[in-house]
């Protein structure tokens, strides 16, 4: 009887032994796969078959990792979170995993998680230019601009190649106001690899630093590399509109009509644009593009001034005070609506409101005030 027990057991633990195995061989299977999958970037496919293999062999962080990156090159980051958190909370001195799992969190907007994972990735790799980088891209969509240039700069230490570092690095200092410091990195970035969006920065800090020639060659120099770039022609407008005294209107009004061709939701195109035909005294032609650059951006308030003045001086008074007042609501203490408001009222033969006019405008300009209740007294 304990032999015959003895020979039971022995079998149930062959069996054992060959499920475990054929397991073992299954996960194995599938694993190759997806490596087969991956070498031929099918990723779509790999993805899941990496995701079976760790199914069948739950220790194996390799095939959590590759599924993982897998599902961040689909876009699936939802995905690709809950698998690369497996593969770290197996090893977690995985570098790459953490990268990519700080990677996954930015893409979803979590990021305190993302920044977690990134520090711990550069904590394990000190010189992991990635994810430096991506602690930039963290960094920055939080608004945190200085730590968002420390970490690009630490990407460009580690990768004197990465454009895309110098690039940010530019694009901050401008948001900051540093220009020259933007050109600096900027130039680097050109130097990796001339880009549209590159030089389009460098003429913005040199249009900021009034340095026109060296601003319009910028403009030029991305519109070579993209004849059909709305920001390059915006820019070039806003020089010769802003930058010039007096003003080029001609020119301006030349390179807002091909930033409006090419971008024509720019608000700030056709503002350029109705601005210069109002300059030209075409106000009716003003009044579209106006029209169009407040439903661009409701926040802008210049084209409520503006379109406010286009409507006065083409007769359009109803019209005109309701812009004006719309652009007074967006900022109170706008000083030119107000006085376009009251050469309105003047039109209309409503000296009442002129003088309200008139009593709000005082403390904001006094001698635009003064202009006012000069027409006031004369009606």
């Amino acid at each position: 009887m304990k032999a015959v027990y003895k020979k039971y057991a022995i079998s149930v633990a062959v069996l054992m032994l060959s499920i475990v195995s054929s397991a073992q061989t299954t996960s194995k299977e599938w694993f190759d796969k997806a490596e087969k999958f991956f070498q031929d970037k099918k990723y779509q496919e790999a993805a899941p078959a990496y995701e079976k293999a760790a199914a069948l062999d739950p220790k194996n962080e390799t095939a959590y990792y590759m599924a993982g990156w897998c599902y961040n090159d689909l876009d699936k980051f939802t995905n690709a979170i809950d698998m690369l958190k497996k593969a770290v909370a197996l090893k977690s001195t995985d570098q790459l995993a953490w990268q990519e799992l700080g990677y996954a969190y930015k893409k979803t907007s979590k990021n305190e998680d993302a920044l977690s994972c990134l520090n711990k990735a550069v904590a394990l790799k000190p010189n992991y230019a990635l994810a430096y980088k991506q602690l930039g891209d963290v960094y920055q969509n939080m608004g945190k601009k200085d730590e968002a240039i420390a970490a690009y700069k630490k990407c460009y230490e580690n990768n004197n190649k990465n454009d895309d570092a110098c690039y940010n690095i530019g694009y901050l200092y401008n948001g900051l106001g540093e220009y020259n410091n933007a050109i600096e990195w900027l130039n680097k970035a050109n130097i990796i690899k001339p880009a549209v969006n590159v030089y389009n920065e460098i003429g913005f800090a040199n249009y900021k630093l009034k340095k026109n020639d060296e601003a319009i060659n910028a403009y030029q120099n991305a519109l070579k590399l993209n004849e059909k770039n709305g920001t390059a022609y915006k820019g070039m407008g806003d020089i010769y509109r802003l930058n010039y005294s007096p003003a080029k209107v001609d020119d301006a009004t030349t390179n807002y009509l091909k930033a409006v061709e090419f971008n024509p939701k720019s608000s700030g195109s056709n503002y350029g644009l109705g601005w210069c035909y109002n300059e030209k005294g075409k106000y009716n032609e003003a009044i579209p593009p106006l029209v169009k650059s407040i439903e661009l951006d409701r926040t802008l308030t210049a084209s409520y001034v503006e379109l406010g003045y286009a409507q006065y001086m083409t007769g359009k008074y109803p019209e005109g005070l309701n812009t004006l007042k719309a652009g007074i609501a967006q900022d109170n203490k706008n000083r030119l609506c107000r006085y376009y408001s009251g050469l309105i009222y003047i039109k209309q033969g409503d000296k009442t409101n002129a003088t309200n006019m008139y009593n709000e405008l005082k403390p904001l300009d006094e001698k635009l005030a003064d202009k006012l209740i000069a027409k006031i007294n004369a009606m």
